[in-house]
């Protein structure tokens, strides 16, 4: 029997009120957004923009909402649809009209870059924050590329990509290669150093490049450590990271970004064509001063010859009692005067034509040096002079290679004085770019 003493029962509430209390208890549930791994089923857009979708495993699942003022920046980052596997970051709420517990979704990432993507966009809001990505800070990039030093492996294919662009786009181009892992966890401070250590070159330009990959493939060039080592370089940083769809932190900080490592080649070697194309304005320049002047002096012979005949004309036309007024006419307007002042025009417009032929020829000249310059500096009996020699095997071909001669096999050496007959006694494979090795 009960005691008359024994507490009252709680006073019954409403469905509503259990509800609200459901909900209150969801959203206290933990202090915080969290995080959520799983599939996405039944994924749909409603009419308001709004996303609802399940996420689930083997084991549950749990219905999910994403309103419409955060889900075009969810679809932005990651293209939703049924069977991705996401981490959600979100938090616990309830619908109280179905007694329904739902998760909120707040962001989205593809499941196994949740941590690499955070990390990314931590940086890149603390590096954009203090100006390192601001337009203003960014240097110029020489519009003429003499010598480059390229940041990446040796073993990389973007250099030998970049090698051959160059030397089919641009012969005068000058590479130096500045080794440093660009994968791996000793990647970073490798490539900061390489980077430290180009700037010191006496190059107009750095190129750090690395082919496509994944983004832990790439991730070296999402790191402080080597965004602060392109800040502070003396010499403006190219960016050739990854393919065209690829962004990394390097990319915004560097002072320009291409998309592929090929087209940082084509960009440092473009000035070739430059240079051919202004040696065929100045000669169409040269062409139309000198038809200009031409036509000029042209125009007025014509305009004395007719002011002569004019004259002439009105003289035999005029009778005798007029022939004194028209002497004293004559000597006021003597033609020979008339003559002089033309004469005097004459040579003085043949000077300018004189000194505007002379200048543009002395222009072009000094282009055609530079570029008769630049090729002589590329000849082979150029390079002689400067101590390389020129090796041929048996056959009379010249070896470029180490593996087109055998051991034992007899070699002719041409110098730039003389030359020699050798033996090979051994060889030894060597990349055809020069080699700078890597210092701390």
């Amino acid at each position: 029997m009960q005691s008359l003493f024994e507490a009252a029962p709680p006073p019954a509430m409403t469905v509503s009120d259990l509800c609200r209390a459901i909900k209150r208890a969801l959203d206290g549930l933990y202090d915080g957004p969290i995080r959520v791994i799983g599939e996405v089923s039944r994924f749909r857009t409603a009419s308001s923009g709004h996303m609802y979708f399940d996420l689930k495993d083997e084991r549950g699942l749990v219905s999910c909402v994403c309103w419409n003022d955060v889900a075009c920046d969810i679809v932005a980052r990651a293209a939703l649809a049924d069977g991705l596997a996401i981490e959600a970051t979100g938090r616990l709420s309830a619908y109280p009209p179905r007694s329904q517990y739902q998760f909120v979704v707040l962001d989205v990432v593809p499941v196994g870059f949740g941590e690499l993507f955070r990390r990314f966009e931590l940086l890149k809001e603390k590096l954009k924050a203090e100006g390192l990505f601001a337009a203003g800070r960014k240097r110029p990039i020489p519009t003429f590329m003499r010598r480059v030093a390229i940041v990446t492996s040796r073993e990389a294919a973007a250099l030998q990509d970049f090698i051959a662009t160059s030397r089919r786009r641009g012969a005068h181009v000058e590479i130096t290669l500045v080794h440093a892992p660009v994968q791996g966890a000793l990647a970073a401070p490798a490539l900061a150093r390489a980077i430290r250590q180009a700037g010191r070159l006496a190059v107009d330009a750095i190129v750090v490049a690395r082919g496509g990959g994944s983004i832990e493939d790439l991730w070296a060039f999402n790191t402080e450590v080597v965004a602060r080592a392109i800040a502070a370089s003396t010499l403006p940083v190219i960016s050739a990271v990854g393919h065209e769809t690829d962004f990394t932190i390097a990319d915004f900080v560097a002072d320009l970004r291409v998309p592929t490592p090929t087209a940082a080649a084509e960009l440092v070697a473009a000035e070739r064509n430059l240079l051919i194309r202004r040696l065929d304005d100045a000669r169409s320049r040269l062409r139309r001063s000198l038809d200009r002047l031409a036509a000029e002096a042209g125009d007025r012979l014509r305009r004395i010859r007719a002011d002569l005949l004019r004259s002439q004309a009105q003289f035999l036309g005029v009778p005798a009692r007029r022939l004194d007024d028209l002497a004293d006419g004559l000597r006021r307007l003597d033609p020979r005067r008339t003559l002089s002042e033309s004469h005097a025009r004459t040579r003085h417009w043949r000077q300018r034509l004189r000194l505007a032929i002379a200048k543009l020829l002395a222009s072009c000249r000094s282009d055609l040096d530079v570029v008769a310059a630049r090729l002589a500096a590329l000849s082979p009996r150029s390079t002689l002079a400067r101590g390389y020699a020129i090796v041929y095997d048996g056959g009379g071909r010249v070896v470029t290679d180490s593996g087109s001669v055998r051991i034992g096999e007899s070699i002719s050496v041409e110098l730039r004085r003389g030359g020699l007959a050798a033996e090979v006694r051994s060889k030894k494979a060597r990349d055809g770019s020069r080699d700078v090795e890597e210092k701390s």
